[in-house]
């Protein structure tokens, strides 16, 4: 990886690995679960469509791109952070982060069977067997948590691995099709349509807004969110598909796990487990074997 794509990659993990603090900073604030991810994507979207205009550069609406912006926008965007928001009401951030280094796994399967063509993102014994072992630490976080259907804990753990399984299918469908929309207009279209969905979701769920405590954290919060976790970040992912396989792309998401426990530490307090260690040494690991010839 030279430096002109591996300086960005370190950028992406310690972004993301931050956005897990301010995630949590939002939601003890009384920020809506629905109502963050819209009010987030929905602005980080319209500084996109911004930055488009000023690069005088057209955003194409064929068949394909609208397939697209609609399984992106619709599963990876507000479904799956949809329900990272409100999952990370119940369990630690550092938790939420970890679940999501299963991402490249499962994005690895799925690109076998999507991208055949290419030798980079074949199945093998390595993936397969670091499959097994993101599953075995995903048990162990699960086992942490009260084996019982009616508590949020154990629940939310359980939907968000579902989310991110479904989020991986998008991503793989871009790598396919990376040629067709180019990174701002894929982020510009996706998350306006985002903060759309979400907002008028929170609206309907008639999530409480005067809960909100708007102190000055909770804008810096809000601020960082909107222009590093939503425009920088998100940026720099979709500009990573042209240069990297998808499943270098998404092996981002096992770096962000240690930005986080080191700042849910720090500064939210947040001690994990015997057993969420090694769960995430597991889940760390099987990523990390992925890469192994």
């Amino acid at each position: 990886m030279n430096n002109k794509i591996l300086f960005p990659f370190i950028a992406l993990c310690l972004i993301w690995g931050s956005t897990w603090y301010f995630i949590k900073i939002s939601l003890n604030a009384g920020v809506p679960p629905f109502f963050g991810v819209g009010f987030r994507f929905f602005l980080s979207g319209l500084l996109f469509f911004l930055i488009i205009f000023f690069r005088k550069e057209s955003i194409p609406f064929n068949k394909q791109a609208i397939k697209l912006y609609l399984s992106f926008g619709l599963l990876n965007f507000a479904l799956s952070y949809g329900i990272t928001y409100w999952a990370t009401q119940y369990v630690y951030s550092s938790i939420s982060s970890i679940l999501w280094g299963l991402f490249p796994l499962f994005t690895s399967v799925m690109a076998h069977f999507m991208l055949k063509e290419d030798d980079n993102e074949k199945l093998t014994s390595n993936k397969l067997k670091a499959l097994f072992l993101g599953f075995i630490g995903m048990v162990f976080i699960g086992s942490n948590q009260s084996i019982d259907l009616q508590s949020q804990s154990f629940l939310a753990i359980m939907v968000l691995v579902g989310a991110i399984i479904i989020a991986a299918w998008p991503s793989v469908l871009y790598k396919k099709y990376n040629d067709v929309v180019g990174p701002y207009q894929m982020n510009a279209v996706c998350q306006v349509l985002t903060g759309v969905i979400m907002l008028s979701l929170s609206s309907l769920l008639k999530e409480d807004l005067s809960q909100i405590v708007w102190t000055d954290q909770l804008l810096f919060a809000s601020a960082y969110l909107v222009l590093f976790g939503g425009v920088i970040s998100w940026g720099i992912y979709f500009w990573l598909y042209q240069y990297l396989s998808v499943t270098q792309v998404t092996y981002v998401a096992i770096f962000p796990p240690i930005v986080a426990i080191i700042l849910g530490w720090i500064f939210l307090n947040e001690v994990l487990s015997t057993k969420e260690i090694i769960g995430t040494i597991f889940i760390l690991g099987s990523s990390i074997l992925i890469y192994r010839k």
